[in-house]
């Protein structure tokens, strides 16, 4: 979505001015979380035009390229949900450039024609960016693409673009439906109006189809959820998705509350418009407060908000924990926490070493497909102690012994003989 389209009232765009002040403050009083091995890692990002061999997005196609590259590879996420992605020559360098485990995969579909055609190649399209060791039985397909309603009313054509894979982390392996969406731009009452509808038929398809599962919607919404850019209306126009919250099939959005507070998803509109939203069935997984819109960007491309280099919008980030448990305290190894397990491979009985002192210690025992075998707790463990958990007998096997303390956690993978 460019600023432009937006048609903003000379009060919002004198907004503008005072942006590039505001996102110092946010960068300089935010913690950002950094992905990690142990959870499911995801990020949105409109890359606005990427790579258009016109004269949309930023002027130097081969520098969004490269700073896109130095991001990804900042990032280290596990997936990302592209948006306004044009060039696919550009797309395909950006995936060799971050290595052999790294694959993607290009909606067939646009605004302007289907895959082959040249409005395909010259217009915006939907695409997932993603790692090969963690996604198998991958499959794709765009949404309600039959429908002449939910084509209309998602920009003509740019309708939402599914990818349903097996996702493994840690041994831990659970089916998850991705959902990447571009939402019809612009603030007037048509815009609102066709989004408001778009969304409706999105949760209909939804609540049809995928009702006991795993979904997370992520991408550019061109609009806020807990308002809306059209002055119009009190409610935000995906408020038949994300106000659903009484039934079996209902959604809440991660990223509501960023908005909520005041941030922005933009380096020149004040509101949070690129969003994540999770199923029901999602929800156990979900990291707390680990959404966060990424302006940390400026730690790797200094000039992504003054040169406007890159994109217009920031990425917008996620994590999830596939054993289900609900945690914000960051993820280190073992040694880092101060905890050793012995023996490994074991037999029966496990003795835990602290290295240092431990307080308020959590311990869970989980299986190959993330149940919780058991869970214990202990106030404190002083340094150089052993304590041996009483863990029930478990068959031979993988598992993975979850430990987490007020501070840190960690997860040490265990062999059964």
């Amino acid at each position: 979505m460019s600023f432009d389209s937006l048609h903003l009232s000379p009060k919002l765009r004198s907004m503008k001015k005072f942006l590039f002040v505001f996102v110092l403050i946010i960068v300089s009083n935010i913690s950002f979380s950094q992905s990690s091995n142990a959870t499911l890692d995801v990020i949105g990002w409109n890359l606005e035009f990427f790579g258009a061999p016109y004269a949309s997005g930023p002027t130097d196609k081969d520098l969004q390229e490269a700073n896109a590259k130095k991001l990804m590879r900042y990032f280290d996420a596990d997936i990302y949900g592209l948006v306004e992605i044009v060039d696919t020559v550009h797309l395909r360098k950006l995936r060799d450039s971050l290595g052999s485990n790294f694959e993607y995969i290009i909606a067939p579909y646009s605004t302007s024609g289907p895959i082959g055609t040249n409005g395909w190649r010259q217009d915006q399209k939907l695409a997932f960016m993603y790692k090969k060791d963690i996604f198998s039985n991958i499959t794709t397909r765009g949404m309600m693409l039959t429908s002449a309603t939910a084509v209309s009313n998602w920009a003509n054509g740019r309708v939402p673009f599914l990818m349903r894979a097996d996702v493994t982390i840690n041994g831990i392996t659970k089916t998850i439906n991705f959902i990447v969406v571009h939402g019809k731009s612009g603030n007037t009452q048509t815009d609102y109006n066709r989004r408001l509808a778009g969304a409706q038929e999105l949760k209909d398809t939804l609540d049809a189809q995928f009702s006991s599962a795993t979904v997370l919607i992520i991408g550019d919404y061109n609009d806020a959820l807990h308002t809306s850019i059209y002055t119009g209306a009190s409610v935000s126009s995906y408020t038949p998705i994300i106000t659903d919250s009484t039934d079996a099939d209902h959604y809440k959005s991660v990223t509501l509350p960023l908005g909520a507070a005041g941030q922005t998803s933009m380096i020149n509109f004040p509101n949070v418009i690129d969003n994540h939203v999770i199923s029901n069935e999602a929800e156990a997984y979900y990291v707390l407060n680990s959404a966060q819109v990424r302006t940390d960007v400026t730690t790797q491309v200094p000039d992504y908000i003054t040169a406007h280099n890159t994109s217009d919008h920031y990425p917008v980030f996620s994590k999830y924990s596939l054993a289900g448990i609900i945690t914000s305290v960051p993820n280190v190894t073992a040694n880092e926490l101060g905890i050793k397990v012995s023996p490994n491979p074991f037999i029966q009985n496990l003795n835990l070493t602290a290295t240092k002192t431990l307080i308020n210690v959590q311990l869970r025992l989980v299986n190959m497909q993330g149940q919780v075998l058991n869970t214990q707790s202990y106030g404190m463990i002083n340094a150089n102690s052993i304590v041996q958990p009483s863990f029930p007998s478990v068959t031979r096997g993988v598992y993975f012994l979850q430990v987490e303390t007020k501070q840190y956690k960690t997860v040490i993978k265990l062999v059964r003989l």
